[in-house]
């Protein structure tokens, strides 16, 4: 992790991603800015938080670990999601793994700095339902699609929610040695995911090669998925 002590890109990240109009301008110019490179924790089960996480730029990938020591993904965060909100106000512990996927930039404000804004901010209380209420129906959505759809359409829609971006044109790839972890994350075997992938090779899904995967078709996965995401 790194800081970046940069007040014109805390300034022009919070602009960007619409801050100015939830944050006081005086919270804003407390708040850090800090980078996190690809597979870096941004939190980990446990853990006791004194900040608050926006995310600005990038992605994260947030899983809960099982009691048998294994992962089981819960969503991709994308910008203008909250990291520490649930947990801030009464202290709870952290019940989630939250990594990044790729490098991401996050603003940083402090327990501090958040309550005090809490006082005579109700755009940011209400910002603050809205993200909570958005996390209580994907938690119910990714639990259903986790425990009953099986394992093609739970691929798929892993694949079309790391890879879709605001066009939704770019294809992008996954590293094959990565697969393991994919299938841990998914509740499943390697063996298993394998046969799905081999199966998604050969109806032109997906592309196998150099130690990587790629989207070929992007429709069929969005059939596959059937409006499922881990968002």
């Amino acid at each position: 992790m790194q800081w970046i002590a940069d007040r014109d890109q805390v300034s022009a990240l919070a602009g960007q991603n619409g801050l100015k109009d939830i944050f006081s301008s005086g919270a804003i110019s407390g708040m850090e800015l800090r980078r996190y490179s690809d597979g870096e924790a941004i939190c980990s089960v446990g853990d006791h938080l004194e900040h608050l996480y926006i995310l600005v730029q990038g992605r994260l990938k947030i899983h809960t670990l099982l009691p048998n020591g294994k992962s089981l993904l819960v969503r991709f965060a994308r910008p203008m999601s909250l990291i520490g909100d649930v947990e801030l106000l009464r202290q709870y512990p952290v019940k989630n793994e939250v990594v990044s996927v790729d490098e991401s930039l996050l603003l940083v404000a402090g327990r501090e700095l958040v309550l005090k804004e809490f006082e005579q901010n109700t755009v940011l209380l209400r910002y603050l339902v809205g993200e909570l209420s958005h996390k209580m129906y994907t938690l119910g959505q990714t639990t259903a699609l986790n425990l009953l759809y099986p394992l093609e359409n739970r691929f798929a829609s892993y694949l079309l929610s790391l890879f879709a971006d605001s066009g939704g044109q770019r294809v992008e790839e996954i590293r094959t040695a990565t697969l393991a972890e994919t299938a841990d994350l998914l509740g499943t075997s390697y063996r298993h995911l394998n046969r799905i992938v081999r199966r998604f090779v050969e109806e032109g899904i997906i592309e196998r090669r150099k130690g990587s995967l790629s989207v070929l078709d992007q429709n069929k996965l969005a059939l596959l998925a059937n409006g499922n995401l881990y968002e």
